[in-house]
This record gives C-alpha cells, structure tokens and sequence, in this order.
C-alpha cells in the first residue's frame, strides 16, 4: 500500500498537501484536508458559517436562518490537450483538491447578492448586487451584449461578469422566470488567471448551485455547455469548453478523456500506481480573454477556413474541426498552403470570413497562421500516444511512464515554437523538471490551459514529487524571486461531490449531504 502524504514543506518556499492513498488494487481511498472527508472549501465553510453573531468575521449579516444551499466544484490540471480543444481534439484532464464552493440562500426581494471570499490567506471579501431587473428588456430577457457590458462596466466590479454571466446564462438559455433574488457566497481557494479553470471552476459551481435550487436536473453536457456560454458571451473569453466539461464531471482520482466535438466524455483515464500529477504556478499571470490567446485561435481557424477552401476546389467535403485532419496529411498536403502570417484584411479579401463564432479578425491584425494550425492537430495525436503510455504503464510497463512524459515535453515545445504562448519564466520550472529526468522519477512537464504563463504540470512518481518539487519550488525561487504555489491531490468533480443543505435548529446549524 502507498500512501501519499498529507503534507510536506519546503522551508516556506512552497507547501504541497498530497491527499489521497492507494491500495495495491489502485483503488483511491478519501484521505483530506485534516483527515475530513469533506473538501477543505466545505469545512471552511461550516466554520465561518458556525461562527456567533456577535464576531463581525462570520456570516450572521449575510445569511439569515433559513435554508442554504451548497455546492462545490473542483480546479482542473489540463494534463495533456490544452488549446487544441477548440479545433476538435481529444483531451486528457485532471481534477485537483483546491476548488471552490458556493452558498446559495433565497431572498424576498428581486436582488442578487454575491460576494467572494479568498481562503488560505488573509483577505477581503468583495460584494456586489444586481437587481434582477437588469436582466430584462421590458418582458424578455437582455441581451448577452448588454448584460457584459453591465458586468464589466466597472472594472472593481468586473468579477462579477463570472457569477452574474452564469446566471443569467441559465435563466435565458433555460427559460426560467425567477421571481425572487437570492443571496450567494463564493469561498474560493482557487487562484485567478494561474491555468487551472478559476474562471470554468466559477461558472460552474454557480450553475449547478442555482440548477439545484431550482430543481431543474440539466445533464452534464448542459451544465458544461451553459458554463461556456456564459465564458464567450459574458465574460468574452473565446474558450472551448473542456474546463467546464472536466470540473462538472471530472471524478477524484481519476483523469477524464473528452473528446471536444463538440464535448463528448469518452471515459475515464487510470494514472498508473505510484505516480501522480502535480502543478507548480509560475505566478506570471495568464488570461484567456488576452489578445495572444485570442490570435493564436483565431490563426487556427484561418487555417482550418484556408484548408476547408482547397478541399472545396478538389470536390471533397470540409472538415468541421481542424483535428479531423492527421498530421501526415497536413504536413504532406495543406501545410504547404497557408501563409506563416497574414494581415486581417488580406484574409477577409480572400475568404470571407474565419467561421469562429466567438472571435473577430481585425484588419489591421497580424495573425499567425501555420503554427497555430499545425498544434493542434498535432496535439491531438500526442493526446492519444499519451494516453496509451498510461494504459501500457498500468499494465507494468515502467518505460511507457518516459513515453507519456515526452509527449508532454512535445505539447510544450509546440505551445512555444508553434503558438509563441510560452514565457521565459514557464520554460525555466519545465527546464528543472527535465533535467532531473526519469533518473530522479519526474517523467515530464508542460505548460498548461491558455498558457502565456500560470501554471506548469507535471508528472513523476509520488515519492519523487515530494522530494523534487519543492527543490523545484526553490532553484526557481532564487533564478526569478518569485515564490510558486503547488497545486496537487484530487477531489470530486461538481457531480460527483452534490449538494449540501443546511437548516438552522434548535442545535445551531446541521446539514445533509446529497450526492447525484
């Protein structure tokens, strides 16, 4: 039986808390934050919430004794897929043990209430309210338009966009009238723009809360699909929708295979006993609304768009995504036709249009287009070649674990060369990562999400990680004098954690989980 540690420090320079244990079998047995089985966000939660009234830092002026509803989603670790999810890829994820969990509680009048609250450090909380009025022109519902530019009209109040974009997401794609407003408080031990789905973690938590409330059973596939909605028309990042997909249906312990065409969960992905995957945060901050992000994709379906037109002029039919294509055919027949650059405007001359939904092409823009059309499609095939390590390596293969790790080392090569959405910074934590090597039992490291910084994941044997990681933490605290935060462990994805209810008694509060 290995057992993997609940904590290990390394001279305050970071601190990983490993949580889980495995059996012989690789079966995975709950073992959290302070021996508890509820995630950490939920006991933070019930201590706050437990609080008297009398100490002004609990939660007697934000909620009164009535019913509260809770729900939690985990971050996620793009293990393996990244960008290439909005050209159709297969993709290889994983759930962490941060996470954040939301309260919701009912009001009697017509008005949001949000606040958020950072845990794990000393911080202040932020509050926000939004007549429910706001989301309506005369008896319909507002428009998308209108309701981000009301989110992101302030920038002390843009946060929001991600909480309010996600409700109002729901009531219009799902038609739901809603009377009355309601209270909602985030705990949050999840870091904004670090590359582990702060923003999809956010989404989600908030749609599944209000769903539950409202009784409304929506399918995973719905919950992911809202939680993007919301994303690209609220917020106005041009994601795909594998974060949403992962922290909705991921399961702790597990790794999820999606394939994105648009959002299929193909099943789950075993990690092979011994070894786990951990991120280390490169504290350059990334977005996925950014301008690099958002060119990258935009190069991806020029290419996709310019491909799609020769084939028209053979007679053969267009290709939905851009990974339908396999890397040898774009190497030997498409690679050749598409410019390594071109101007906005000389595009739309040729083509028309770039077929993305979500994005804009500028004619004054320059925009990358082999590269960030050859990643992808080659991403996918490294996706596959990966996950097949990972099934040869649970078999007993100890050489398929370098095999998995190279692809890695190849998604973050291409992320750099192909798609220039590297930093110096990321390269150097995947650089240490190397050079240690299979010797010291770290098998490989990439870039992960939008990339552009945030964070880096890697894999490697559990006991090497804990040894390792934190000499990692420090090389790389003395080259830059910045100071990485380490994501790690597992916990369940929103479907697989439910619901918690609590009610105010004679006893204070109690509570009762409900699992789907």
């Amino acid at each position: 039986m290995t057992i993997w540690p609940k904590k290990f420090s390394c001279n305050c320079v970071c601190t990983i808390r490993f949580t889980l244990q495995r059996t012989a079998a690789g079966q995975i047995l709950k073992h959290t934050m302070n021996d508890f089985e509820m995630p950490y966000e939920v006991l933070e939660f019930e201590r706050v919430l437990k609080k008297p009234n009398s100490d002004p830092t609990g939660l007697a002026g934000y909620f009164s004794t009535g019913e509260i509803l809770l729900t939690r989603v985990p971050a996620r670790l793009d293990v393996m897929g990244g960008i290439a999810d909005y050209s159709g890829a297969n993709v290889c994820e994983g759930v962490l043990g941060r996470g954040l969990a939301i309260a919701l509680q009912p009001r009697t009048d017509r008005t949001l209430r949000i606040r958020t609250m950072q845990i794990g450090r000393r911080s202040l909380p932020v509050e926000t309210r939004i007549p429910l009025d706001y989301f309506e022109t005369g008896e319909r519902p507002a428009a998308y338009a209108e309701v981000k530019e009301l989110c992101q009209s302030m920038p002390l109040s843009s946060w929001a966009s991600y909480i309010g974009g996600s409700i109002f997401t729901l009531l219009k794609e799902e038609a739901v009238p809603l009377r009355y407003g309601f209270s909602l408080l985030l705990l949050s031990a999840v870091p904004m723009n670090v590359g582990i789905g702060s923003s999809a973690t956010a989404e989600i938590a908030t749609i599944h809360c209000l769903q539950t409330y409202l009784r409304l059973n929506l399918s995973p596939a719905r919950l992911a699909q809202l939680g993007q909605v919301a994303e690209n028309q609220v917020v106005g990042a041009p994601c795909g929708i594998m974060d949403q997909i992962a922290v909705t249906s991921g399961r702790e312990g597990r790794l999820i295979h999606i394939l994105c065409r648009p959002g299929r969960i193909m099943g789950d992905v075993e990690i092979p006993e011994g070894t786990a995957f951990a991120g280390i945060n490169s504290m350059v901050k990334h977005s996925v609304a950014g301008p690099y992000y958002t060119d990258v994709r935009i190069g991806a379906f020029m290419g996709k768009r310019i491909i799609n037109h020769h084939r028209s002029r053979l007679g053969q039919p267009p290709v939905n995504y851009l990974t339908e294509v396999s890397a040898a055919d774009f190497q030997s027949q498409y690679r050749s036709l598409l410019p390594e650059k071109i101007v906005g405007s000389e595009f739309l001359a040729a083509f028309g249009s770039h077929d993305d939904p979500v994005t804009t092409v500028q004619p004054d823009g320059v925009y990358r287009v082999t590269g960030p059309a050859a990643h992808p499609v080659c991403e996918n095939e490294r996706v596959l070649a990966f996950m097949q390590a990972l099934r040869e390596a649970c078999s007993g293969d100890d050489r398929a674990l370098e095999t998995a790790g190279e692809q890695m080392y190849l998604a973050h090569e291409s992320y750099k060369s192909n798609c220039n959405l590297s930093c110096e910074e990321v390269d150097l934590l995947v650089e240490y990562v190397r050079r240690r090597g299979a010797a010291k039992g770290l098998f490989g490291a990439k870039i992960t999400g939008g990339g552009s910084g945030g964070t880096v994941a890697v894999f490697g044997r559990v006991d090497s990680l804990k040894r390792e990681v934190p000499l990692i933490a420090q090389e790389y605290n003395r080259r830059t004098g910045l100071v990485p935060d380490v994501f790690e462990g597992t916990s369940p994805g929103a479907l697989q954690f439910g619901a918690v209810r609590y009610r105010f008694g004679g006893e204070g509060w109690g509570s009762h989980h409900e699992t789907t």
